[in-house]
């Protein structure tokens, strides 16, 4: 490693050594403050709020207005709190990130680090069916939706029902093993779904097990357990790389399938 690339570590090992600081920039990049205001507002004791400014001035982040009694961010204190909060994030993005793609069998067009917009949504203990609930609430709220499943839910084919009744175009693609699980429950549900003007089930042997939707501009990707449980969903909005690769898949996987 260079110099610069030593110094910039440097500057970087600064700034997360203690969380007081990052939370300080952040603080005062929405707008300044007196030292007594910043430790009400974020509950630093006085003795490691004093320590913090010190270092942060001394580091050219924040200066201080001492006639006013108030600090306000620098220029360079601006970029760094941007570039430490992007990092935090696309930290947070990998926690979430990495279980989905250990989780997902089809090899995408893009690599991880290209996602660093999407919205992964794990199921956990506390909220087991959360990543249903998210594909659920984006195709309630969309015109066009496509796409194939590995097996049906039963709060998917809720889903489904309620559609039937709004306004957008609506085409899923399962195995037949997929529908044969959800008899003889939903049988009437099902044959009200494809009765309707609006939705068109389709049926294939060669779905893959993992879940696809095109929904308006967003691709939604479901991974599942080992027992076909939804384990995670994947959101990518307004991606074209990844919108294309999605197109190309339903299509393939359509044109080997039939009506229902």
């Amino acid at each position: 490693m260079d110099s610069s690339g030593e110094t910039a570590l440097e500057r970087l090992e600064f700034l997360i050594a203690s969380p007081n600081r990052y939370r300080l920039l952040r603080s005062l990049s929405e707008s300044a403050a007196s030292p007594d205001v910043l430790g009400e507002k974020l509950d630093i004791p006085r003795s490691t709020l004093r320590r913090n400014l010190t270092v942060l001035e001394n580091q050219g982040y924040i200066s201080q207005v001492v006639t006013e009694n108030r600090y306000e961010i620098t220029v360079a204190g601006e970029i760094a709190c941007k570039a430490v909060g992007n990092a935090l994030s696309t930290i947070e993005l990998g926690a979430s990130i990495g279980p989905f793609f250990e989780r997902f069998p089809a090899e995408l067009p893009i690599s991880p680090d290209k996602l660093t917009s999407c919205d992964v949504t794990i199921s956990t203990t506390d909220t087991p069916f959360e990543p249903l609930y998210h594909v659920r609430r984006n195709v309630m709220g969309a015109t066009c939706v496509k796409g194939f499943v590995p097996t049906i839910n039963p709060l998917y084919i809720d889903t489904l029902h309620e559609c039937i009744t709004e306004d957008l175009t609506l085409e899923v693609v399962a195995p037949p093993t997929g529908y044969e699980s959800a008899s003889p429950n939903y049988d009437e549900t099902l044959a009200a779904i494809g009765a309707s003007e609006n939705i068109t089930l389709y049926e294939a042997d060669s779905v893959p097990e993992y879940a696809l939707g095109i929904v308006d501009e967003t691709v939604l990707l479901g991974a599942f357990d080992e027992r076909m449980r939804t384990h995670s969903v994947l959101a990518a909005p307004s991606h074209s790389e990844l919108r294309r690769w999605a197109a190309e898949m339903y299509d393939d996987i359509k044109a080997a399938a039939t009506l229902r």
